[in-house]
Parts: C-alpha cells; structure tokens; sequence
C-alpha cells in the first residue's frame, strides 16, 4: 500500500502531479505548429516517471516539500524525452512504449527538431528557478548531463564495432542511464538546499540505482512480454546490441555458432531470437545478470537507510521497491 508522508504526498500523487505539469509542457508552443502536436504526443506516451520522482524525492530529503522541485522534475523528463526521441532514430526503433516512434509516424527531419525542442522546453523550465541561489549550479549540472549521456549514446553506437567488454559496457550505462539518475537527484537536492553530505549520498544511490535499472532493462528486454514492454521481445538482439547478458556470453563461449553470427550480423534475425535467448540462460549469464541487478539495488537500499528519516526518505524507499518489482 502507497503510504502517505508527512507533506501529505504518496508517491502515486507526486507522480500524478508530474503527469498533470507534463500535459501543460506543449502549450509554450504555437498550438497551430507541428511540433506542438509532436510535443503533446511525446508527452503523453506512459512511463514510469522515475527521474522525475527521484529529484522530487531528493529535493524533501532534508525536509523541504517535494514539490518544490516539480519545475526542476518535469524538466529532467523532458531532456529524458529527447534523449528516447533521438535514440529512436539511431536504433531505428518503431515503437516506443506501445506507440509509433516519433520519426515512425512524422519522418525523421521532424523527429530531430522535436527532440531539439525537448532539449529547449527543459531549460525553459529551469528558468523558473532563475531567482534561486543554486540556479548557476542549476543549469550547470543540465548542461554537464547533457554532455556525458551524448558522449554515453557515441560510445554506445561504437560498441558492436569492437571486442566487446564490460568494463566499456559500464562505461556506456555510467554515461546515459546513470548519469541522467544522478543529475536528477542532484538537481533535485539543489533546489531543496540539501546539505554536502546528503547530497554525496544521493550520488552514490543514483550510482548503483542507475547500474541496476540498466541491466535489469537488459533482462527484462530478453524475459518480457511485448504488451509489456510495448516493444517486441529481444529488441536490444535485433539491433545488435551488447547488453550485460550478452557480452558475458560472448566471454565465456566465443565461438558458439549463434554468437559468431551475431557478431558477424550485427544482430539477430528474429527468428534467432529464440535460439539465442535459450543459450544465454544455458550459459547463466541471465542468471547472472539478475543477481547483479539483485546486488546494485540492496547497495541503493543500503544506502538509502544513511539518509536522514525524512518523509522523502520512506517514499524514496517504496520507489526504489517498486523498481526493483517492475517487469517493464
């Protein structure tokens, strides 16, 4: 059962309230325009909200009200946004949460500009904080996020090209997934004027929180459904990407047939994709990833319990188990 804080929030209310501040993102637009239309779209596709929540969460760590941070929250999801739009177009995706992508449905030119859009609408909304004393150090954390996830998504492209390994693999999710959960909570903690300390903690939970969604994406993308995904299963096979699951595989049999055409194709046919899901749960390395994903998020847990008994803290808990239990 979600559990009131003191602040009177739960985490459904303060998700609803970051669904609610969304729909109103495309009216700074020309109604008449296009990508008012692209923007509005975007916008409502479902999700999880995580971001969002987690600057939320991380501005009451100390005691301030969460929705102090909403502007900041809403902002951190639309620059999610425009990272999914622009990754679209560069995995050559079709659907997106259950929806045509947005290059699928408008074309690729429009697909960029709306993804450019995304990217200006979230330093729109953080302007509304330009009267705050942590506004420079605001907009400098956004613009630090928008360089590492960048460089996280190039090397992330020049992956399949090499000998795959994992330490190159980490470098890619500390890039993209764990750096856009860290600057959530670091903004987050901005706004809320958080103490040194709690903020240094914040980073180490986004670290290990943002390690264990990615390989838990990695399972989930191999084990789900399509109507739960809103993608087809083995996706990431079909794009020939190399997740935890399968550059383990690749470190302990080489020269398995399956693997050399996978390498070789960049990919797998789907019609592989059977095939190849059944031989990485013969070689464990699904297995393996879930006990990591097991691992990162008792880490978070761990230290979560360090921050102080704030209100944000038990939501910050009750987020972090409903991660933790998602199955998309």
């Amino acid at each position: 059962m979600t559990r009131a804080s003191e602040h009177g929030f739960t985490v459904e209310q303060l998700r609803q309230c970051v669904e609610e501040r969304l729909q109103r993102v495309p009216e700074q637009l020309s109604p008449q325009g296009v990508l008012c239309q692209i923007v509005a779209y975007v916008v409502r596709l479902p999700g999880k909200r995580m971001r969002p929540l987690l600057c939320m969460l991380a501005s009451g760590s100390e005691g301030a009200s969460p929705m102090e941070a909403l502007e900041a929250a809403v902002a951190v999801e639309l620059f999610h946004a425009f990272t999914l739009v622009h990754d679209d177009i560069m995995d050559r995706s079709l659907l997106r949460r259950g929806q045509p992508t947005v290059h699928h449905a408008w074309g690729e030119p429009l697909a960029i500009l709306a993804g450019d859009v995304l990217l200006g609408l979230c330093y729109r909304l953080l302007e509304r904080y330009r009267e705050h004393p942590g506004f420079g150090e605001l907009i400098g954390v956004m613009s630090s996020a928008v360089l590492e996830v960048s460089e996280g998504q190039a090397l992330d492209l020049e992956l399949p090209q090499r000998q795959p390994r994992l330490e190159e693999y980490w470098r890619v999710i500390e890039g993209k997934t764990v750096a856009l959960l860290q600057a959530a909570l670091e903004m987050g903690a901005i706004v809320g004027h958080v103490g040194r300390k709690t903020r240094e903690q914040l980073q180490r939970l986004g670290f290990h929180l943002g390690r264990a969604f990615q390989v838990q994406d990695d399972v989930l993308d191999l084990t789900g459904t399509e109507e739960e995904l809103g993608k087809p299963v083995g996706q990431d096979l079909r794009e020939g990407k190399l997740t935890y699951p399968v550059i383990r595989a690749l470190e302990l049999a080489p020269e398995h047939p399956l693997l050399v055409r996978y390498r070789q194709q960049r990919g797998a046919r789907p019609e592989e994709i059977p095939a190849m899901v059944a031989l990485l749960d013969e070689l464990g390395t699904l297995q393996e990833a879930r006990q990591l994903v097991a691992q990162e998020y008792a880490q978070a847990m761990q230290i979560l319990e360090q921050l102080p008994q704030t209100p944000a803290q038990h939501l910050l808990r009750e987020l972090i188990a409903q991660l933790e239990q998602r199955s998309y």
